[in-house]
């Protein structure tokens, strides 16, 4: 794990029981005062706070490249089609690629786990937001810049989790039904009693906190010529000596906590996650949505450098995660032992690619960078996904990219601006949009994509984003903006694209 990822936070409540995993109790005040007395002890929980997120009952596992991709049809199931591979029907995951979420207490806990370690971690963020207010800004390196970012990042973490409970557990807002869905958690301690909102009430409280979390963390990122610098492609994902920017003459010296950035909720990040907030929101959003996203895009971290670029073919073979492209990741230690498992034919949850033939429909492309990304099983007729196993070598950017877990990159910018051009009719932007991605990705740019209506787009939309985002956990949520039921398989409905808010976490 990273080093400013690697410091467990003492102190604050993760507790696990069905009746009281959200109560924080009076007792814990006495550590927390002396936790939260100095700066390095914001350091330490906001990292614990990055610790959570990347757990394996959240984004480390479940939320990417687990529950939430079998949901979403990336993985073939066993004697589906006719195939004797893939995800056996005594695991969970089968019955999430069958939307069956009530089949077992397997794939209830599953839920269940999702929802309470999600809100375990909201209530740490909280903790950190209220506290911070009580330390004097001179307690910290930057000061009140420094102080903002902390409280930012918590917010952002805040603002991401209950957006990503609320497009798991309640309907996408454009069947929004006005019914109760999800809690907003804002207070510290909490002991119960929070009204569930709206569908459209939880995407208010949500984009609250993002605006004010970017608003925040921007003053930080861009606060100087090296900040800018720490969020470039090279320092967004390392730790330097002293550096120093030609530009201005700032300079940092080494310390882990200011550096990775890419490993945080950083100012860029919070902005993409607004992007894709808004695009989720659709509707009059969608012009919001494709602001942020230029506006990520188009970022110098340097002088007539954009801090992203679309991974070239040099580290290809090593780079498994595109490092250059993306905005924000987390870092899972125990990927790669934990993933092994996956790729065993003999395990009951061998993860081999399902459903849609990805490299040979929908303009696929046989240059395409992504196809480094799969190999043939070996023995069945299939493919399996690559993304989470590690490759030969000791390539240096192997270990740097073995434990990450991409949340977002910059594909996603350039697909939700195409999305907002095709809102308007403005079919031929939208396939430019696409087309860039496309190259990016080293496929051939001259390609008519044949879009002159919604249906189209729709149809190139999600056949790059099936490329793009298997084993990122988005490809579910893709379906479900766009109500594509009839396009999944395996007996699912529209209804299917909403989870049951498990009955033992029901806050009142």
């Amino acid at each position: 794990m990273k080093q400013i990822l690697s410091i467990c936070v003492a102190g604050l409540a993760f507790l696990s029981s069905c009746s009281d995993w959200l109560d924080v109790t009076p007792g814990d005040s006495v550590v927390e005062e002396d936790l939260f007395s100095e700066a390095t002890g914001f350091h330490n929980a906001l990292n614990g706070v990055y610790e959570k997120l990347s757990d394996k009952k959240l984004y480390g596992q479940e939320m990417t490249w687990g529950l939430i991709d079998a949901m979403g049809q990336v993985y073939q199931l066993y004697q589906e089609d006719y195939k004797n591979y893939g995800i056996q029907s005594y695991h969970y995951y089968y019955q999430a690629g069958r939307f069956q979420y009530d089949a077992n207490e397997n794939i209830k806990n599953a839920f269940a786990n999702i929802w309470e370690e999600g809100y375990q971690t909201i209530v740490n963020c909280n903790n950190i937001i209220k506290n911070i207010e009580n330390l004097d800004a001179e307690q910290f390196r930057y000061g009140e810049l420094e102080k903002n970012m902390i409280k930012g990042e918590a917010m952002a973490a805040r603002a991401m989790l209950h957006f990503d409970l609320l497009r798991l557990f309640a309907p996408a807002p454009q069947f929004d039904d006005a019914k109760l869905y999800i809690p907003y958690v804002k207070e510290f301690p909490y002991y119960g009693g929070q009204s569930h909102l709206t569908v459209k009430d939880a995407m208010v409280e949500i984009e609250k906190d993002f605006l004010a979390a970017r608003d925040l963390v921007m003053a930080y990122d861009t606060s100087d010529g090296i900040h800018k610098q720490l969020l470039d492609t090279y320092y967004r994902f390392a730790i330097g000596s002293t550096i120093a920017n030609a530009d201005d003459g700032s300079e940092i010296e080494m310390n882990a906590f200011y550096f990775y950035r890419g490993y945080r909720l950083n100012a860029l990040a919070i902005e993409a996650m607004l992007a894709r907030f808004y695009s989720w929101w659709g509707g009059d959003k969608l012009e919001l949505a494709k602001e942020c996203a230029a506006y990520v895009r188009d970022f110098q971290s340097m002088k007539d450098k954009k801090a992203f670029a679309y991974s070239g073919s040099n580290k290809l073979k090593y780079d498994r995660k595109f490092r250059t492209d993306l905005i924000f990741c987390l870092s899972y230690p125990l990927l790669q032992t934990e993933y092994n498992e996956y790729t065993l034919t003999s395990s009951s949850s061998y993860l081999a690619f399902g459903g849609h033939d990805i490299w040979n429909d929908d303009l696929a492309d046989g240059d395409d960078y992504r196809k480094n990304l799969i190999q043939d099983n070996g023995y069945w007729d299939g493919q399996i996904p690559l993304k989470n196993v590690r490759p030969a070598g000791d390539d240096d950017i192997i270990t740097e990219t073995e434990d990450m877990v991409p949340m977002i990159r910059l594909s996603e910018m350039d697909l939700i601006e195409a999305e907002y051009y095709a809102s308007i009719g403005n079919w031929a932007k939208a396939a430019e949009l696409i087309t860039d991605v496309r190259v990016g990705r080293n496929c051939d740019g001259s390609a008519d994509l044949g879009i002159t209506d919604m249906a189209t787009f729709k149809k190139r939309l999600l056949g790059e984003v099936r490329r793009e985002y298997f084993q990122e956990g988005q490809t579910f949520f893709y379906y479900k903006k766009y109500n594509e039921a009839e396009t999944l398989r395996r007996g699912m409905d529209a209804g299917s694209f909403v989870v049951p808010i498990p009955e033992s976490e029901n806050i009142y």
